[in-house]
């Protein structure tokens, strides 16, 4: 009978026509995904590094203490950066007892976008100061803790932020008690090599 081998033959085109449709739509989602954007820097062969640093005034010296840190972008989004514990004094008056906590203060980066000269960073602050704190991350742990016969600092601190990076400037938020955080975004060629400068000193 001859219908028989016509309606296969439909039979494969259709099936054709339905593997290709599919084909093309996963290309289109992938190719979404890996095409760098309109303001990517990728598109000239270079990446993006986030440059960051908390920094305080450490009690002992009078002097700024702290850690600086960089990431590439892509790699660090909704990643954690913890910080080192910190010691923080506050005084209210000249003569009068200084109240001291330990301080500990984590960064998540939570969304990024490029744009024209920069990029937007959707940014997590939380600090956390008070008499006693301690940090477990993987195999890595720390404690610290004021002695209980001297005034116990608190003070509590979530802060989100959207930030809007042009390349090489510094943004800077400043908090109580002398808590500082600054961070900048740099591009890199394909060499490794800073196309920008990022003026967030190294502590």
């Amino acid at each position: 009978m001859r219908p028989a081998p016509r309606l296969k033959w439909v039979a494969m085109m259709n099936r054709t026509v339905t593997l290709a449709a599919s084909a093309l739509a996963a290309c289109t989602l992938s190719a979404c995904a890996v095409l760098p954007s309109e303001h990517d820097p990728a598109k000239d062969q270079q990446y993006v590094s986030m440059v960051n640093s908390l920094s305080w005034i450490n009690p002992m010296t009078g002097k700024r203490d702290g850690l600086r840190s960089s990431w590439p972008l892509k790699a660090h989004k909704g990643e954690v950066e913890i910080f080192p514990l910190a010691q923080i004094k506050h005084c209210e008056a000249a003569g009068a007892p200084c109240a001291w906590g330990v301080m500990v203060a984590q960064r998540k980066l939570n969304r990024f976008t490029y744009a024209p000269g920069g990029v937007t960073l959707e940014l997590g602050l939380a600090l956390d100061v008070d008499r006693r704190q301690e940090i477990h991350r993987g195999t890595f742990n720390a404690a610290m803790a004021i002695p209980s016969d001297i005034a116990a600092l608190r003070w509590k601190k979530d802060e989100q932020r959207t930030l809007n990076l042009q390349y090489g400037r510094v943004e800077r938020i400043e908090f109580d008690y002398g808590v500082r955080f600054e961070v900048c975004a740099l591009r890199y060629d394909a060499s490794g090599r800073a196309l920008d400068i990022c003026e967030i000193p190294y502590i």
